[in-house]
């Protein structure tokens, strides 16, 4: 997963599918994620992918899986960020000094209208050492 910091007038984030099939890139307004943001919720969102790969094409969608960001300031480790993320929901935990609440809510209503294309799945499915590289 990819974090880009838009400088320049507002955009809204965005979250954008690679053509390549590898990932997303999600897209924030400098005023939304700080200079440091991007590398760590880089780093949060790709672990975080692991549990999840895309629905086999024809599929139905799944349920759609209620996704939250919770943006606190003053978190002992600014830097300490999470996310709790089970089969009935997923919820970011992370200091608004990196990422600002507005932001949040807006990732988190993407996030939650593109979940019934996800599917969680078991670990190692994206490990290419056991055959599979979805």
């Amino acid at each position: 997963m990819h974090v880009e910091r838009v400088e320049g007038e507002y955009i809204e984030p965005e979250i954008i599918d690679l053509e390549d099939g590898s990932g997303c890139l999600f897209r924030l307004h400098e005023s939304d994620i700080s200079k440091d943001g991007p590398k760590k919720l880089s780093e949060l969102l790709t672990d975080q992918a692991q549990r999840w790969a895309p629905r086999p094409a024809g599929s139905p969608p799944g349920p759609v899986v209620p996704v939250t960001w919770l943006c606190l300031p003053g978190l002992p480790d600014r830097f300490a960020i999470g996310v709790e993320d089970n089969a009935s929901s997923i919820r970011y935990t992370v200091d608004s000094s990196l990422l600002s609440q507005r932001a949040g809510d807006y990732l988190g209503r993407l996030d939650t209208a593109r979940s019934p294309y996800w599917q969680r799945v078991p670990e190692g499915y994206h490990h290419e050492d056991d055959g599979n590289t979805a």
